[in-house]
């Protein structure tokens, strides 16, 4: 058997998915040398190349040189330019560039100041080897991701010009990147968007017929699908700090927590208002924001209640839970599937539509088939394997 490293051991050499790739390059600023050197040897294990700067005007001297660096690592307090300032410049000369902000100030004023200027992340000085290894992965892994969706975007506009299926397969390439970069920050989140897509579907489809029938057709169904992933997008706003805590949320980390359906629901809004008549996009940006209401009223964002709250988000709502109560979670472990589908009967009327619980207690066989058939867990290709879809729904295809 091959011998195991932490990642702060000699043998550890970075994450597997970079070790063939170009070099990245991260910036250590800070005007203490002793800082930087310990950075930078704790930084040593991994495959990129390390530059230093004293101050805000060396970092953007180096910011600007090409390659662009993706990661800068800043202190707060400095001489001169102020990490605040240097993160307000650094974003403006480069939207993707992550900045981690390095400080032995604990105040969460300051904190807050950071992400609002658009900080990944924070670390507190002294700070501990793994964690700073952990957040330095996931914002590279993170501009990475925004670069991808970035270049799916400008092979769109010029696939317009060729074949209408290349637009879609593009389209749906580039909105379920979209959706990664949100799933990336939980790694213990598994297969979640597929599972997601698919329960939501199967759902969906144990609708046609019913109460629900005169609103749901094979096109909501498909939307559903390809929209649903999109749910959490808003937690791409959410510190690393609050959403793989493994114990319990303060209040305020709670209240921060619960910003990410309108992060999100104002995210997809913005690209709505641009390309307005977009069905696809518009119920991603509805199950965004509503996913987390209840139908008795007691949910969030807004509160909404009975049918305020759009089908969509309703059927998603219910899909969620069975996975949040399936899957383990950083704050707990996996519930059988009978455990599942008793807490959301115990919820009919209370969270969820009643409508959608009779529908679910139909085809519950079906989620936990879902679950078992989902392959490839170590891709993000979104696959699904042999799921079975009604026949009546999918007839022709």
């Amino acid at each position: 058997m091959a011998e195991a490293h932490s990642k702060t051991s000699p043998g550890y050499r970075g994450p597997t998915l970079l070790r063939n790739t170009v070099r990245e390059r991260i910036v250590i600023v800070d005007d203490e040398p002793g800082v930087r050197r310990l950075l930078r040897a704790h930084l040593a294990c991994l495959p990129y190349e390390i530059l230093e700067a004293r101050d805000a005007a060396e970092a953007m001297a180096l910011a600007a040189e090409e390659p662009r660096p993706a990661l800068v690592l800043s202190d707060i307090e400095m001489p001169g330019l102020s990490g605040v300032e240097l993160l307000k410049r650094l974003k403006e000369l480069d939207p993707i560039l992550q900045v981690v902000m390095v400080t032995g100030l604990q105040t969460l004023e300051t904190v807050r100041l950071c992400l609002r200027e658009g900080a990944y992340d924070y670390i507190v000085k002294p700070f501990d080897p793994d964690d700073l290894l952990n957040t330095v992965e996931r914002a590279l892994e993170r501009a990475r991701l925004i670069r991808q969706n970035e270049e799916y975007q400008v092979n769109l506009e010029r696939m317009v010009l060729e074949q209408t299926v290349e637009i879609r397969q593009t389209r749906d390439i580039a909105l379920l990147t979209l959706a990664k970069l949100a799933e990336s920050r939980d790694h213990g989140t598994g297969q979640h968007l597929e599972r997601m897509a698919a329960y939501s579907r199967r759902l969906a489809e144990e609708l046609v017929e019913g109460p629900y029938a005169g609103s749901i057709g094979t096109a909501f169904v498909e939307h559903l699908y390809k929209s649903s992933p999109l749910h959490d997008i808003g937690k791409v706003g959410i510190p690393d700090s609050i959403l793989l805590k493994a114990g319990p949320l303060t209040d305020e980390e709670r209240k921060i927590m619960r910003r990410h359906p309108q992060i999100g629901g104002d995210t997809l809004r913005s690209v709505v208002e641009q390309f307005r008549g977009n069905t696809f996009l518009t119920m991603g940006m509805e199950i965004a924001y509503s996913h987390h209401e209840r139908w008795d009223g007691g949910g969030y964002p807004y509160g909404l209640s009975g049918d305020e709250i759009p089908l969509a988000a309703r059927i998603v709502a219910v899909a969620d839970a069975y996975d949040a109560i399936t899957s383990r979670r950083p704050y707990k472990g996996p519930c059988d599937h009978d455990e599942a589908v008793r807490r959301i009967e115990a919820d009919r009327g209370a969270h969820f539509d009643p409508v959608l619980v009779d529908a679910f207690r139909a085809c519950h066989e079906h989620f936990e088939d879902i679950r078992g058939r989902l392959t490839d867990p170590a891709s993000g290709i979104f696959r699904i394997v042999d799921i079975p879809r009604s026949g009546s729904l999918f007839s022709g295809h």
